[in-house]
């Protein structure tokens, strides 16, 4: 018999251990941040806003002409202890090309519309 697989290390007990004593806790616990994102839409150039890049995640939404399901990748942002994401392909772009680091402060500002694609200036914060 095999009990490679039936062995439970000391690490798993204690962090299960620590889980557990958090979760006893829960009730004396001070919010932190709410980690359910919020998309934030720049409608008219020069409208800006910022926050803390903290990476990027996958979003799940429905074309609304075809039905289809689509994936599309967005920026994630840290502002005030809430999180934000924009999925603008030049924002992204811009990021990308930056090779922007996670926790990095940043200012995003909507300069204009170039047909369907709108451009966004990106400026490191210190």
């Amino acid at each position: 018999m095999n009990t490679q697989n039936a062995v439970v290390s000391t690490t798993e007990i204690t962090n299960f251990a620590e889980i557990a004593e958090l979760s006893t806790n829960l009730s004396k616990m001070e919010t932190t941040l709410t980690l359910t994102a919020e998309y934030i839409e720049l409608e008219k150039p020069s409208e800006s806003f910022r926050g803390v890049y903290i990476g990027q995640q996958v979003m799940n939404i429905t074309d609304k002409a075809t039905g289809e399901e689509k994936q599309l990748v967005a920026a994630r942002f840290l502002n005030n202890k809430k999180v934000y994401i924009n999925a603008g392909a030049v924002l992204l772009s811009e990021i990308s090309r930056a090779n922007v680091p996670v926790g990095t402060p940043l200012e995003v500002t909507y300069i204009r519309k170039e047909g369907n694609t709108k451009i966004y200036e990106i400026t490191l914060l210190s």
